[in-house]
């Protein structure tokens, strides 16, 4: 069996490689003979092999998103069969890869808006009527009305 707590240039390559394919420490730690604890004290105290590693998992999600958008757009054959036995083919597209991907680079557009919290104290409907004359006086007249309403309730 490995030692794998022994450090050396070509199992930090493996496991870098590795990690580059997959996105997976654990899985990438095993093939490269090494322990899941010991590249990660490894990352903590060397900040060349954090940003090494830090770019192997941007290239394995960049892998990922192209894969994605390959299913979404181009889609991948599934076999058809006839009383047991292949047929022919069909291309099935991802309905769903096509959302997350319009919600990952258009998310003002297709991501629901984020739900705003209030955490003071709302007095009154906390609803501004705005009067349909746009006169100056009206609307001023309107504001002190509703405000004096939030303060001291309905007249």
């Amino acid at each position: 069996m490995a030692n794998r707590t022994k450090w050396t240039p070509q199992k930090r390559g493996k496991f870098l490689k590795k990690l580059q394919e997959t996105a997976n420490v654990s899985g990438s730690a095993r093939y490269a003979g090494l322990s899941r604890s010991l590249v990660y004290e490894k990352r903590e105290a060397d900040p060349e092999f954090a940003e090494a590693w830090d770019e192997a998992i941007e290239i394995a999600v960049d892998d990922l998103e192209a894969e994605a958008r390959r299913r979404a757009f181009v889609g991948v054959g599934e076999p058809v069969f006839y009383k047991g036995v292949k047929c022919g083919e069909v291309q099935k597209y991802s309905d769903t890869l096509t959302i997350f991907l319009l919600k990952a680079h258009r998310p003002e557009k297709y991501q629901k808006p984020k739900e705003l919290k209030h955490s003071g104290e709302i007095k009154g409907s906390g609803v501004l009527a705005v009067p349909m004359s746009v006169d100056k006086g009206d609307w001023d007249k309107a504001a002190e009305q509703q405000q004096g309403e939030m303060a001291n309730g309905p007249k």
